[in-house]
């Protein structure tokens, strides 16, 4: 490995932890710090390296041993980092140990590996004073099952985001994706080196790690933060979202359930009715849903509610004067869709008749996606070609104008 290279990454790592642990704008506070720690152990690792290729007589020592057995905090921290971007209201708690256990062990097998006790002449150790082993070959597997576990919580986050917000581009944490995908390309060299050695792979190793450190740089120093909700809406939603696993309590989100009509991609609340063969835990009672369906047609189609950019699930829970938890319920029970596609059904229509009309002379599309309650052109051409099947220029000129 390039030894320039391998300081060059460590030095990288030590700065970029210190920035995510000291985070400049104090976001996602929790979740940045353990990061932090993911990167820190990634520079320790570097070191490691460094001191095997230039101080071939240092492995043997204490110090030594004591950096490797660190590189085992490596999937752990990343995992409880993703854990808290994904949750507002995490908490670290006693089962979260379990994934130190690794940790533990390697310095069990290291450090008491090299005792020659045996009784009845059976080693207590046969590992022959030398466990890198599990450095080299059981951490990267380690790694790529965390990795797969990281990613399924991403992917978890990104459906649930659309539970309390119509416009997640901010908050969906693609750049985390990303940088799972990058790190998924510097495992798959790791388990090269363990067990293949390609040469190529592993000559361009050292230039994966650089990508992948200035990748999270710039992501980590532009990030959003993810809940900035008001603090006493916070633990309700995380409610909300836990509740989301568990559907024999709750109809899960944006799914036909019982008394719910079919989705409609205009964000039409259709006439609500009782369904007494419903066999699941109701939120409201049905007069209750009932009254409150007409309250919040009258608030999107009156008061056109869905026209402010910064609209949020919590917003349209105190317009109603219920709790966050009831509102999701009220949307899914009365449309059959979750919060995201509610509000830009409603917004798509709203876009639909200003490129009809004579607006379109006076506004370009990122003019017509803010008139119609979005805050970002991505978001409003993604959602208007998926609910409409055309890109808003394409659907302008083939609409007559009004």
């Amino acid at each position: 490995m390039n030894l320039y290279l391998t300081s060059f990454i460590s030095g990288a790592g030590f700065l970029l932890a210190f920035l995510l642990f000291f985070h400049p704008l104090q976001q996602n506070v929790k979740a940045n710090r353990w990061l932090g720690v993911f990167v820190l152990v990634i520079s320790i690792a570097f070191i490691s390296t460094y001191i095997t290729k230039t101080q071939a007589s240092a492995v043997s020592t204490i110090p030594f041993k004591l950096l490797m057995s660190v590189q085992f905090l490596l999937a752990p921290a990343l995992l409880i980092s993703i854990l808290y971007f994904v949750n507002p209201a995490k908490s670290f708690k006693s089962t979260n140990l379990i994934h130190f256990l690794p940790f533990l062990i390697y310095i069990l097998a290291e450090f008491m590996g090299s005792r020659t006790d045996s009784i009845a002449g059976f080693s207590l150790f046969s590992f022959n004073q030398n466990v890198s082993f599990l450095v080299r070959d059981i951490l990267p597997i380690q790694t790529l099952f965390y990795l797969i576990a990281c990613y399924t919580m991403l992917v978890k986050h990104q459906a649930n985001m659309k539970l309390i917000a119509a416009d997640i581009n901010q908050i969906s944490l693609n750049w985390l994706v990303q940088f799972l995908f990058i790190l998924f390309i510097t495992v798959l060299a790791w388990l090269n080196d363990a067990f293949f050695e390609f040469p190529v792979l592993t000559e361009t190793t050292p230039y994966i790690y650089t990508i992948a450190i200035f990748f999270l740089a710039y992501f980590s120093i532009k990030q959003k933060s993810i809940f900035s909700f008001r603090e006493k809406d916070i633990s309700a939603i995380a409610a909300l979202l836990k509740q989301e696993e568990y559907p024999f309590i709750q109809p899960q989100q944006g799914k036909k359930t019982g008394n719910t009509a079919a989705a409609k991609p205009s964000g039409e609340i259709p006439p609500f009715q009782a369904d007494p063969k419903r066999n699941k835990v109701q939120r409201l009672d049905p007069d209750r849903l009932a009254s409150l369906s007409v309250q919040l047609k009258s608030l999107m189609e009156i008061e056109k509610l869905y026209l402010d950019n910064e609209l949020n699930l919590p917003a349209v829970a105190d317009k109603l004067g219920i709790s966050i938890h009831d509102t999701s319920f009220l949307i899914n029970e009365t449309t059959g869709q979750n919060f995201y596609n509610f509000i830009n059904g409603y917004r798509i229509e709203e876009a639909k008749k200003l490129l009809s009309s004579s607006k379109i002379s006076e506004l370009n599309i990122l003019g017509i996606a803010f008139a119609a309650g979005f805050n970002s052109k991505t978001t409003f051409n993604t959602t208007f070609k998926k609910m409409v099947g055309l890109s808003p220029t394409e659907y302008s000129k083939k609409r007559p104008q009004q």
